[in-house]
């Protein structure tokens, strides 16, 4: 049998570690939604309040156009590069827009018309993190 003072110690003990680990899941329950998708936004919101949304991650969905892809090997790893470069327009603007992606890791590729929804860094234009084709 356990004496008083080493069930309070146990107690006390686990009582410490309960609260913190709980307290790390609500934390992350939280951070996880807004964690993996920004909220979507229409092109004339950028281009009329650009400061709002300067190097935050926004979401937007639209029609490709212009589309450039650009090839090119790194220095120092030798790992061809794929960059795609294309306008975006959802009938209330358009905005230019990056996506670059090693080419061997097989990235979505563009073309002219496809439908896409947009993940990306707003710097003025769209540095994309992720593309997902409709």
């Amino acid at each position: 049998m356990m004496q008083p003072h080493a069930q309070y110690t146990e107690r006390f003990l686990k009582a410490a570690v309960a609260r913190p680990v709980g307290l790390l899941l609500v934390t992350l329950a939280l951070l996880v939604p807004t964690a993996w998708a920004a909220e979507p936004v229409k092109i004339s919101s950028l281009q009329t309040y650009p400061e709002s949304y300067k190097m935050k991650v926004v979401q937007v969905q639209g029609t490709v156009s212009g589309y450039r892809m650009h090839h090119f090997i790194g220095n120092n790893t030798k790992l061809e590069k794929c960059v795609q470069d294309f306008m975006v327009e959802d009938g209330t603007g358009m905005i230019q827009a990056s996506y670059a992606a090693l080419c061997q890791m097989g990235p979505v590729m563009l073309q002219d018309g496809d439908e896409v929804t947009i993940e990306g860094h707003f710097l003025g234009t769209l540095d994309v993190r992720s593309v997902r084709k409709h």
